[in-house]
């Protein structure tokens, strides 16, 4: 649709609806009564439809963090940004493999290689077959766009609850660049550069960056001589060049790498059992209760407890991502753009740690996996319009992606009784997809306020599992049970089409209000459970594998993004109700193993709003809010119907963000100071699918501060920085552990970064 003039400058005016901080969305956030005006004037343009559109035309539910929100934070993960986008939330675990984004609650939580995330992530256009790739460093970060809601009609078959789209900064023909650098607790200290210029005077140019981030464990190791736990050790480059010949081709060539070696990431204990008469008959030696052990170590469990009693070399997480694309643009005419990216990509990580949370006793010292997988994507898309009514994208997607993965699990406790124990676990995997897939979305102007949007996608893949796994005694001499099933070696193949898609209806009632109304069917594939654990019971055919179905989300979804009061009130309401047929998550058995199971239908409903304010009266404060309610129930579980009408796990039902940023000029020169508080809250959620009150998570909120100074041209500035102002105690996560399976009590805990301080410097030229 092209806009009016008039709407143009609304949609500029209201480039924040969805956004929960006024950084997200302003091209300078620090605007103050004199440059309020043309901030707004500066619209923010989204690819959540893969056509460049503004934040206010755009008829789906999504947030935008921008380079700017990141810079004035120092934000770098997507730990750190999930505080502050509604509906968006993070639970990281013990691996990589298995931490999942959600969106609106929904996501594919599961430690098993077969298994794709429901939250898709595209880094520069390319989607990433595993999730876990996108969890490093953001650097040189244009936007990272949180869009909600199924999303496979336009990003593919692992979209089925929303997709993180981060796009990175491009070359420019002007030579510039800028770095900053951080020092703060823990002794951490970030680096963070870019350079960019021309090569070939406005032919060809480049961009380079980088990130070094290095930080001693936030975890204390009691044990003498050993390093504290939880640490950061990573650094990352990425490459750009923009071969620009003519106005109607454009060429872009990135390539990335990214490693980090970490000492991570263990939980504490929680709760530590009554002795187990279990541990009374160990044959083993080393072997101790639980609490004994704890005695011996020093450490007392509790919520706040972040003390742990681990050799350096029972833990490590190590891994490393290349990858390479091309995006090659040509504008037909100005009615049509062809877009080509072809992507190779690269992930390796080889992690392993201490099972049972502490040394001194072997009861279950590792639970380690190496795993590599490679994929080669190719998209073909056509944008363009017919006539001024009907705008359209469409293309052709391929994706092929090997993976695989060695994983070794020790139980050394060693009983004279069944179940015996003393087994060591070793699984071979292997896991090959392909795919293949037509996509379109065309916007209808029905009349000069209202279209009509309808989109589909046809999607054909095939996915390939070999699996072994061998149980061995670890001590020859003692009795050996298995743990987790008998020995197997199972092949399966499973092919699937669908077609999904979704229809929009838009309305703007006023060139300051505008409405839309959606409904979508999405897609994820079938899943082959390759875990550890597989459950041979699931075996539908001999020699095969478990399979889970494929995962069908249904979203009803409606909003209105406004503007008010004289433009000094910005709002965005989105109310949806999500029903997500087969979704592929996790179960605890009684004695702690973990299982993956489909959840036959699981319910999403709730409300996401967003609101911006600049009193007119206070010049340079800006206020925002964001606030999320959001109902998670296990609607109907055939494996375990006591599980219907509960709450799905680890999903509050109440979030909310308040951020007030305050600057002003401090000398006659045009240095300018601001000050700026940022606080988020969410309610109590349990972490267990079968909420237990052992896996009750309390509500808490976190508070940051910030101060600082700029120069007048922006050309540098200091920023002093604490986060968790207040020291809240908070867990991410609540689980069972190894001795839970044991004595049935005893708990662990993934726990949230104590209070941190830090100073940060930047320039610019």
């Amino acid at each position: 649709m092209r806009l009016s003039k008039s709407l143009l400058l609304s949609a500029a005016s209201s480039v924040t609806l969805a956004l929960t901080c006024p950084a997200f969305a302003q091209t300078d956030p620090a605007a103050d009564a004199s440059t309020e005006d043309e901030a707004r004037m500066n619209t923010v343009i989204v690819n959540a439809r893969k056509t460049d559109e503004t934040l206010f035309e755009t008829p789906v539910a999504v947030s935008v963090v921008s380079a700017e929100f990141l810079e004035d934070t120092g934000f770098n993960t997507v730990e750190d940004i999930v505080r502050f986008v509604p509906g968006f939330d993070l639970t990281p675990l013990n691996t990589t493999r298995a931490t999942g984004s959600k969106i609106r609650g929904i996501s594919t939580f599961s430690f098993s290689d077969g298994f794709e995330s429901s939250v898709a992530t595209v880094i520069d256009g390319v989607v990433l077959g595993r999730e876990a790739q996108g969890f490093f460093d953001f650097f040189d970060v244009e936007s990272i766009e949180i869009i909600k809601g199924p999303q496979g009609t336009l990003f593919g078959k692992n979209a089925s609850a929303g997709v993180v789209n981060i796009r990175t900064k491009d070359p420019e023909f002007e030579f510039g660049g800028g770095f900053d650098v951080s020092y703060g607790s823990f002794d951490e200290v970030k680096a963070r550069g870019t350079i960019t210029g021309p090569i070939v005077e406005d032919k060809l140019a480049f961009r380079l960056s980088g990130t070094y981030n290095k930080r001693d464990g936030v975890l204390d190791n009691t044990l003498p001589g050993e390093d504290d736990l939880n640490d950061k050790d990573t650094y990352s480059l990425r490459g750009k060049l923009l071969f620009q010949p003519n106005d109607q081709f454009r060429a872009t060539l990135i390539g990335d790498f990214v490693t980090e070696e970490n000492r991570c990431c263990l939980p504490t204990y929680n709760v530590a059992g009554d002795p187990t008469p279990a541990i009374l008959f160990a044959l083993n030696p080393g072997v101790q209760q639980l609490q004994d052990a704890l005695t011996a170590a020093g450490i007392t469990a509790g919520p706040g407890n972040r003390d742990i009693a681990v050799f350096d070399e029972n833990i490590l997480q190590e891994s490393e991502a290349s990858g390479l694309a091309a995006k090659l643009e040509f504008d037909v005419n100005d009615n049509l753009t062809v877009t080509s990216i072809t992507s190779w990509r690269d992930w390796e990580i080889d992690e392993f740690n201490e099972a049972d949370g502490i040394s001194l006793s072997s009861v279950n010292d590792r639970n380690g996996t190496e795993s590599n997988s490679t994929q080669f994507s190719q998209e073909f898309r056509l944008n363009g319009s017919i006539g001024e009514k009907v705008e359209y994208v469409g293309g052709l997607y391929y994706f092929d992606q090997d993976l695989d993965a060695f994983g070794q699990v020790d139980i050394q406790l060693a009983l004279p009784f069944p179940p015996f124990f003393n087994v060591r676990t070793d699984s071979d995997r292997n896991v090959k997809t392909e795919s293949f897939a037509v996509f379109g979305e065309a916007t209808f102007d029905v009349t000069d306020r209202f279209s009509l949007i309808l989109g589909g996608r046809f999607t054909d893949e095939t996915i390939e599992a070999t699996y072994e796994r061998i149980a061995t005694p670890i001590i020859p001499a003692l009795p050996t049970g298995p743990f987790f099933g008998p020995d197997y070696v199972g092949a399966q193949e499973v092919s699937e089409d669908n077609f999904s898609g979704r229809i929009i209806g838009r309305y703007f009632w006023t060139d300051e209000f505008m409405t839309y109304l959606s409904y979508s069917k999405g897609y994820k594939g079938p899943g082959i459970d390759v875990a550890v654990s597989a459950s041979v019971a699931n075996v539908a055919e001999p020699g095969g594998l478990p399979v889970l179905e494929p995962e069908i989300p249904t979203l009803i979804e409606a909003g209105f993004k406004s503007t008010l009061l004289d433009d000094s009130l910005l709002a965005n309401v989105v109310l949806f109700h999500q029903d997500v047929e087969n979704l592929q998550a996790i179960t605890t058995n009684s004695v702690g193993v973990t299982l993956n199971e489909g959840f036959d239908k699981v319910n999403s409903i709730g409300v996401e709003a967003d609101v911006i304010f600049t009193p007119k009266s206070i010049d340079g404060l800006t206020l925002t809010g964001g606030f999320t309610f959001n109902e998670v129930d296990i609607d109907e579980f055939a494996a375990n119907p006591a599980l219907e009408d509960r709450r799905f796990r680890d999903a509050p039902r109440f979030f909310y963000s308040l951020t007030g940023d305050y600057r002003r000029e401090i000398t006659k020169s045009g240095f300018e100071g601001f000050v700026r508080a940022e606080w988020a809250w969410q309610s109590a959620k349990n972490s267990n699918s079968d909420p237990t009150p052992s896996t009750q998570i309390d509500s808490y909120g976190l508070l940051n501060l910030r101060a600082g100074v700029n120069s007048p041209d922006d050309r540098y500035g200091i920023t002093f920085a604490v986060e968790n102002a207040t020291d809240e105690d908070y867990q991410h996560f609540l689980f069972g552990s190894s001795y839970n399976a044991l004595d049935g009590m005893t708990r662990s805990q993934f726990l949230g970064d104590p209070v941190t301080y830090s100073v940060t410097l930047r320039a610019s030229f």
